[in-house]
C-alpha cells in the first residue's frame, strides 16, 4: 500500500528532483534542438524525404496519385502545345492579312501627299472632278448647281 503525505511549499526546495510542466517541456524542448537530430535533418536532401515516403504511403494511394499526377501532367503538355499551335496559326495569319494592308495604306499616304505636293509646287488646279477642299475621290456638285 501507497501511503501519502503533504509537503507544504515553505519545505520544497527549488533544486530538487522533481520539476513543474513548464519546466520539463522547456527541458525536452532544449535537448531536442540540441541533439545530433537536428544535424541529420539539415544534411538529408529532398530526394532522400521522397524516398522515405515511399515506405509510409501504402501501394494503393501511391498508384492512385501516380496516375493522377500522370494525367494532369498529359493534359498540361496537351494544353500547352494546342495553345502553341493557336498563337502560330493566329500570328501567321495576322502577318499574311494584316502586314500587306498596312504597307499598301501607307503607300496609298505617301502617294496622295505627294500628289498635293506636285499641285502646289506647279500651281495648278486640283485634278477635274475633285473639288479644292475636298478628299480624292469625292464628286463635287455639278456645274451650274449652287
Amino acid at each position: 500500500m501507497v501511503k501519502l503525505v503533504e509537503i507544504d511549499e515553505a519545505e520544497y526546495d527549488s533544486d530538487s528532483q522533481y520539476t513543474t510542466d513548464s519546466e520539463s517541456e522547456h527541458d525536452i524542448h532544449d535537448d531536442y534542438v540540441d541533439s545530433d537530430f537536428e544535424d541529420d535533418y539539415m544534411d538529408e536532401s529532398l530526394l532522400e524525404r521522397l524516398a522515405a515516403l515511399k515506405d509510409i504511403v501504402p501501394v494503393e494511394q501511391r498508384h492512385a496519385l501516380s496516375k493522377v499526377a500522370s494525367r494532369v501532367g498529359y493534359w498540361g503538355d496537351f494544353g500547352m502545345r494546342l495553345v502553341g499551335k493557336l498563337a502560330w496559326v493566329f500570328t501567321t495569319s495576322a502577318f499574311l492579312v494584316v502586314l500587306p494592308l498596312a504597307i499598301e495604306t501607307d503607300r496609298e499616304k505617301m502617294m496622295m501627299q505627294w500628289e498635293s505636293e506636285q499641285n502646289g509646287a506647279q500651281g495648278q488646279a486640283p485634278p477635274p472632278g475633285m473639288a479644292p477642299n475636298m478628299a480624292p475621290g469625292v464628286v463635287g456638285p455639278a456645274p451650274g448647281i449652287v
